[in-house]
């Protein structure tokens, strides 16, 4: 019953030598009604400036959008580097490893004997895309001090027709396909002056304002218990310090559980990689400019283990890695997180972990096309003439 309510009934239903106590007592209930609404009133106010508080982010998500690898990086560079605002950004997406939505690029192979011997191929893979007999399934993607004969097994790469692209930021070589979840987030100093712009502390960063947060909600066995309050008959739960007890329920039968494998290890930063226990699970790198930084990674949900065997075993390399190979190093995600918890359920939880950090707004392809076209005339064109990720012709 509502609170107005109750108090009128008390004066009218009081017999009259009871009328100073009943007066007393409903004065003393106002009192606490207006000391509850205060509170929730200073409780909205403060959460109200919290809010207001936060760095705001733009969030542009990229999936469904077909966009290609050598597109995702583009575009990442140029909103690092030429965004008019200058705004913090979050960018997700699955992508293309080879076929081109916007660019025009030559693809592979390049050798004029293979092309005309591979020019009357009919073969058609998984995804529908006419292979030419070469192998679109994934690409090769360098750092930008990255030396293909050094961390690419070339005559295998060159022979099957693999894409190689040489990133504009640090880091080492990774091989991406369909399956790979991309990230990435652009900090600026002026809006992260607590982020130390150097690559250990902006990945020490993204675990504590990010994935730290994503991967346990990602990773909960269960949904949220249900929690009921329990209201004794003849007695007020409205007020602190009243008799309502809370009592924790179990998800119903009807409810829908993905349930995580048991053995999953810990989420964690080791050394400069994402790691679950001793095996990575994705690649990660940095640029820093004069006004920000990026983070970008490429989280392996799933990968294929002959497509690892281009690339070798890396002299620069973690002490917990020892000399394993690419796929005694490596986990799939799917392992320990299922099948049924689907890619995209990640990138909601990666949402769900920045949106505690920052104040989000969506923003479309649209909106970042039309920053490079009055920039630079186009994406092609920013491709063509400033963009430092580039085609590496093996």
């Amino acid at each position: 019953m509502h609170h107005c309510c109750r108090l009128f009934i008390i004066l009218m239903t009081t017999d009259r030598e009871d009328l100073i106590l009943k007066m007393a007592f409903a004065s003393r209930l106002c009192q606490r009604l207006g000391q509850h609404r205060a509170a929730a009133r200073h409780y909205s106010k403060t959460l109200h400036a919290a809010a207001q508080d936060l760095p705001k982010l733009s969030w542009l998500d990229l999936r469904g959008t077909g966009l290609s690898a050598a597109e995702r990086l583009a575009i990442e560079e140029l909103l690092l580097r030429h965004d008019p605002l200058e705004r913090c950004w979050g960018i997700v997406g699955l992508h293309e490893p080879t076929q081109n939505k916007i660019l025009d690029f030559a693809l592979p192979p390049y050798d004029w004997n293979t092309q005309r011997k591979l020019a009357t191929s009919q073969l058609v893979d998984e995804y529908g895309h006419h292979t030419r007999g070469v192998n679109q399934s994934c690409a090769i993607i360098l750092g930008i001090g990255g030396k293909p004969e050094k961390l690419i097994n070339i005559d295998a790469a060159r022979d099957d027709g693999v894409l190689v692209l040489r990133r504009f930021s640090g880091g080492g070589t990774v091989v991406v396909d369909h399956s790979s979840l991309w990230t990435t987030f652009i900090g600026r100093n002026s809006l992260l002056p607590h982020v130390k712009p150097f690559p250990r502390e902006i990945m020490k960063w993204s675990v504590d304002a990010v994935f730290g947060s994503a991967f346990e909600s990602w990773g909960k066995q269960f949904k949220p218990s249900r929690r009921q309050t329990l209201v004794f008959k003849g007695k007020s739960c409205g007020f602190s310090g009243g008799v309502g007890e809370s009592l924790i329920l179990p998800p119903s039968p009807n409810e829908t559980q993905e349930i995580q494998n048991t053995d999953t290890p810990l989420f964690q930063l080791r050394e400069n990689d994402y790691v679950l226990g001793e095996r990575k699970i994705g690649g990660n790198a940095q640029a820093i400019v004069k006004d920000g930084w990026i983070h970008h990674t490429s989280f392996l949900y799933d990968f294929v283990d002959n497509n690892m065997e281009y690339l070798t075993l890396p002299d620069k390399r973690p002490d917990y890695r020892g000399n394993r190979s690419h796929n005694d190093f490596l986990v799939r995600l799917k392992e320990h997180y299922g099948e049924k918890s689907s890619k995209n359920a990640f990138f909601e939880h990666v949402k769900k972990g920045t949106n505690e950090s920052f104040e989000l707004e969506e923003v479309s392809l649209n909106d970042v096309l039309t920053i490079a076209a009055e920039q630079f005339g186009g994406l092609q064109e920013w491709w063509d003439t400033k963009c430092r990720t580039k085609v590496v012709k093996l």
